[in-house]
């Protein structure tokens, strides 16, 4: 039994040890790219709050603080790839309420990491979290295309993983948030449905749907997790590793999607 625990941890170690490096076109930005890069910043206001919870509950501490770094260099860096197509298509004005919400958010989260501060971190992360996506809608709006709606929808379930990841580390933490738990559910259920809405989709090909499989995988081991909650028994390090090893998979298809002509 020790024996297989110590492979287990071994294995997620690795995962988490992993770079995340999504995939930035060198070409000019199109439409397409947008909505995708629009849909990334949704995901790192959840990343990098889980990141901040987990630092202070003293989880794989190390790993937490670059990464919660790493995240705030790429919203800066995808902020700026954002401004510069919006300001090519004279939309300046739909980057400033993330851009206002940004450096509120920002300011918290480079803070030391404390449990007073961690509900207040969440709903700034909430916050910033709707802006981004509202960009995201009004940028497949545009699109006017199922395309767009594919790189939304498998967008968001880069995001939800790190949401759901993010909820469990409040909870494991003890934040004193009465919904955590329905909000944790209701990403649960909403990356169920998704899941199948992107496995069932008419322009899949081979390489999608085998992707879209091994996601459905570690979905299930993932969720397996949850059951130790019920207990008051949580496994942050092995929610945050499987959720990071699912958040690189969907970066993947959704690069797919965005590739698809």
């Amino acid at each position: 039994m020790c024996v297989k625990r110590s492979l287990l941890t071994m294995i997620l170690t690795c995962l988490l040890l992993q770079p995340f490096e999504p995939v930035v076109s060198a070409t000019e930005l199109s439409i397409d790219g947008a909505i995708n890069i629009a849909g990334r910043q949704r995901m790192l206001t959840q990343r990098l709050t889980k990141s901040y919870l987990l630092i202070g509950q003293g989880v794989a501490t190390g790993k937490f603080k670059q990464q919660l770094q790493a995240g705030q260099q790429l919203f800066e860096k995808q902020l700026a790839q954002l401004a510069n197509f919006l300001n090519k298509q004279k939309q300046d004005a739909l980057l400033v309420p993330i851009q206002i919400q940004w450096s509120t958010f920002n300011l918290l989260i480079t803070q030391k990491p404390l449990l007073n501060q961690a509900g207040k971190v969440i709903k700034e992360a909430d916050r910033l979290l709707a802006v981004c996506d509202q960009l995201v809608v009004t940028l497949e709006q545009q699109a006017k295309g199922k395309k767009g709606q594919l790189i939304n929808l498998a967008g968001r379930q880069r995001m939800l993983s790190q949401r759901i990841a993010m909820l469990y580390a409040g909870l494991s933490w003890g934040v004193k948030e009465s919904d955590l738990q329905k909000q944790l559910q209701i990403a649960v259920d909403e990356y169920d449905r998704a899941l199948v809405i992107l496995r069932d989709s008419a322009v899949n090909n081979g390489l999608l749907n085998s992707a879209l499989d091994k996601v459905i995988s570690q979905w299930r081991f993932s969720r397996s997790g949850f059951n130790f909650m019920k207990n008051n028994q949580y496994v942050p390090f092995v929610i945050a590793a499987t959720t990071e090893s699912m958040l690189k998979k969907m970066e993947r298809i959704t690069s797919q999607y965005e590739a698809i002509n």
